[in-house]
């Protein structure tokens, strides 16, 4: 059974080079790929993920800047992310937010960081893509204050609580589910996945990392993503090929692309 499916996150300019970008893209194709989001990370893998949505049919860009690198950020920064934003394919501004598992950059530095490609994405009116790790009542603290894009974004990799889920639910936020989803230890994640709207549901693979259960300890690939899809569906107890239709189209309305895709 094969199940149609949008990877709404992934890096394929991150893939070692034993696995080229357009193999992995054939591979992902052949298992159900309709689409793949490959999100920006900083000023040259932006342009590395518009080259590439240039170069591959059905790949699409997001532009923007991690907070592990938001001590880069600055005016002249900001003005070349909203330029590369105006580029064809690019969908989404991201992968911004917060990461306070680690002390440097400093809290400051990525509230900074954040802050302004939030205005960016208001201003340009594209979603948002949402990186948020232990600074979940922070970052909503900075999302609540500021004027959104009227499709706000998606929080990926989402691995929070009931609580966060809602606070980023009542804000318009999508949330997207990657191969952690299928790990051992990962029951509670499982349950606020069950109880999360279908339609405010998306799926990613995060390549190259985050393998999902069976293939743990090997380099991640958009191919490996419907093993998240059969978790999800079984979690939710749901008919598989439906549910990844739905979460598919899900996909194409945050991201507003093409009604070809």
């Amino acid at each position: 059974m094969v199940l149609p499916f949008i990877d709404s996150h992934a890096h394929l300019n991150l893939m070692p080079e034993t696995h080229s970008s357009g193999e992995v893209y054939e591979r992902a194709r052949q298992a159900g790929l309709e689409a793949l989001i490959n999100v920006g990370t900083d000023l040259e893998r932006s342009r590395e993920s518009i080259r590439l949505a240039a170069r591959i049919p059905n790949v699409f860009a997001t532009v923007g800047l991690h907070p592990g690198d938001a001590n880069l950020w600055n005016t002249e920064l900001g003005s070349e992310i909203e330029r590369l934003s105006t580029e064809p394919k690019v969908v989404g501004i991201g992968e911004t937010g917060l990461d306070f598992s680690y002390p440097e950059p400093s809290r400051e530095a990525q509230e900074r960081s954040f802050r302004g490609q939030i205005k960016l994405a208001f201003s340009r009116d594209l979603p948002l893509v949402i990186h948020c790790r232990d600074s979940f009542d922070t970052l909503f603290s900075i999302l609540e204050s500021a004027s959104l894009p009227s499709r706000p974004g998606v929080l990926h990799c989402f691995t929070g609580d009931r609580k966060a889920a809602d606070r980023a639910l009542e804000m318009g936020f999508y949330l997207s589910f990657s191969g952690i989803l299928t790990f051992r230890n990962a029951e509670s994640l499982r349950e606020v996945a069950r109880q999360v709207p279908l339609h405010r549901i998306l799926v990613e693979t995060d390549c190259p990392y985050l393998s999902p259960v069976p293939y743990r300890g090997k380099t991640n690939e958009p191919a490996y993503l419907p093993e998240t899809l059969s978790v999800l569906s079984l979690v939710r107890a749901a008919d598989p090929v439906d549910l990844a239709r739905s979460i598919r189209d899900n996909t194409r309305t945050l991201f507003a692309l093409p009604e070809t895709v």
